[in-house]
């Protein structure tokens, strides 16, 4: 599949695919949606991803995926939507996320962060966000000034 240079779109969610997320993919340049939501992936989500520079939707959501986010996601300029929750997803959330100034919907609830982290600054570098998911995660601190008011959930 990662020698498929042309493809624009793949979409695989809601089926029961188990196994990791072949890093194939990063070689896909054309490629504007990934949709693997809602299957039995596992394993960690591949740094390759980032090299898909057409990108603009990313729905891993609904897996069993692990270990932390990959700085590199921050290398989609043109994201503007991405799924990361219901996971088991940890460590910290990178602040290359703040690099995607295009994206109106990220959703990191519901993942396996431990301890109490702070509300990433780099929310307020999302001009475009219309919708923010945190819950379930252990959050403390005050919501950046530049975020109120922007967003339409939380």
């Amino acid at each position: 599949m990662g020698n498929l240079s042309n493809l624009r779109e793949v979409d695989l969610g809601g089926n029961e695919l188990s196994g990791s997320i072949p890093t194939e993919l990063g070689n896909l340049s054309n490629l504007r949606q990934l949709r693997l939501h809602d299957n039995a992936l596992n394993g960690s989500i591949p740094a390759e991803l980032g090299n898909l520079p057409d990108l603009r939707a990313l729905h891993l959501n609904c897996n069993e995926l692990s270990g932390g986010i990959p700085a590199e996601i921050g290398n989609l300029r043109l994201l503007n939507y991405l799924a990361l929750n219901n996971n088991a997803l940890s460590g910290g959330i990178p602040a290359e996320i703040g690099n995607l100034r295009l994206l109106n919907y990220l959703a990191l609830n519901n993942n396996g962060f431990k301890g109490h982290m702070t509300i990433p600054s780099w929310i307020g570098n999302l001009s475009q966000l219309r919708e923010l998911y945190f819950g379930l995660l252990p959050l403390a601190g005050a919501v950046p000034a530049g975020t109120r008011g922007q967003c339409t959930a939380w």
